[in-house]
């Protein structure tokens, strides 16, 4: 447990295979709070269709995804307790032709942190082409429906990290880190 204070929000952005959800996981044990990783609005639909981590999805998909997520945003900043600490998990790949559904989806966790008066952490996590690469062909993310393509991987970790504008932002690469070291950083930066 630390010494962070109550409604926090953490917001990781990175492109898939960065440890988001690795973090993630850690910082909600540590903190504690509640891990709202971004397949928590995605895995219900992508288990409804064809999903291999490859193949473009069916483009009709992501205004289902961003209704599911408008719901469960809603119910964090209107029902949640108030004293209750959220991580949040956005994949971006700093694709140019994403970059205004990746603003979006900053603006509506952005709002979510505003409307509960929380205090938000922006880490914006970064690693090497082939350390990237490497994570995402590993089994667990297919099970997860997570990104696989080793290339894409390649291509995203050489594009400029996504910065979704706010001012309390840290940036972390976690190419030769372990996950407990980035949690432990993140941690220090909230308590400091």
């Amino acid at each position: 447990m630390s010494d962070a204070p109550s409604n926090t929000i953490i917001y990781l952005v990175g492109p898939p295979g960065v440890g988001k959800y690795t973090v993630g996981t850690d910082l909600a044990e540590a903190l504690p709070a509640k891990l709202v990783d971004n397949h928590y609005w995605l895995n219900p639909l992508f288990s409804l269709i064809y999903q291999d981590g490859r193949t473009p999805l069916p483009e009709r998909i992501w205004d289902h995804v961003a209704q599911v997520r408008k719901v469960v945003l809603e119910t964090i900043a209107t029902l949640s307790p108030p004293d209750w600490n959220f991580v949040f998990t956005h994949a971006v790949t700093g694709d140019a032709a994403d970059e205004e559904y990746d603003r979006e989806i900053a603006c509506e966790v952005l709002t979510t942190a505003h409307r509960r008066g929380a205090y938000l952490l922006v880490v914006r996590l970064g690693c090497g082409p082939d350390e990237l690469a490497s994570r995402v062909i590993s089994p667990e993310r297919r099970l997860r429906m997570k990104a696989v393509d080793p290339e894409a991987a390649r291509r995203n970790a050489v594009r400029p990290l996504f910065d979704p504008g706010y001012r309390n932002t840290m940036t972390i690469d976690t190419s030769k880190l372990p996950a407990s070291e980035v949690t432990a950083q993140i941690i220090q930066r909230l308590v400091s």
